[in-house]
């Protein structure tokens, strides 16, 4: 008897025209973690079975801690692919590789483009915008979003130099 074996993995351009070449950085909550430690990057994909490849995609192998998709279309029938990646320097690395690899299953993907929690603006994605647009230390962000922590950092500050 020969078994029909259905190979489920993603493949070269296997996803072509189907991924959004713009993504949300930074801009949702994490679902797993505190948003000073978490990044979540967003993909807007054009049904539920790509979405659900591009996610089986992600989590394996690029350094994702979590994947997950939304429940249901946007009026537009558009699926969103949410990934979270732990909040550190190296992030804009890890990320661009991400981006490449996407690129091999979506060829139709020339250049990525991104919007953030800093920067709601369409940004090419490039190491200097990134920068700019996203805090990549836990600490940083900490600092600038809760005033508590704010004040605490202040306070040492001023200690320090007293």
């Amino acid at each position: 008897m020969q078994s029909n074996k259905v190979n489920e993995s993603v493949q070269h351009n296997d996803l072509r025209s189907m991924i959004e070449n713009n993504i949300s950085v930074d801009q949702y909550k994490s679902k797993i973690g505190k948003d000073e430690n978490i990044v979540v990057i967003a993909f807007k994909v054009k049904d539920k079975d790509p979405a659900m490849d591009l996610s089986q995609f992600i989590e394996t192998g690029t350094g994702a801690i979590d994947v997950d998709i939304s429940p249901g279309p946007d009026d537009k029938g558009i699926y969103t692919v949410f990934a979270e990646f732990e909040r550190k320097q190296n992030l804009y690395d890890l990320l661009s590789k991400v981006l490449e690899d996407i690129k091999q299953i979506d060829k139709s993907i020339e250049k990525w483009t991104f919007t953030s929690y800093e920067n709601k603006d369409l940004q090419e994605w490039g190491q200097e915008t990134f920068n700019n647009s996203v805090i990549t230390s836990s600490y940083d962000y900490a600092i600038k979003h809760n005033p508590d922590a704010k004040a605490i950092a202040e306070r040492i500050k001023f200690l320090n130099s007293y």
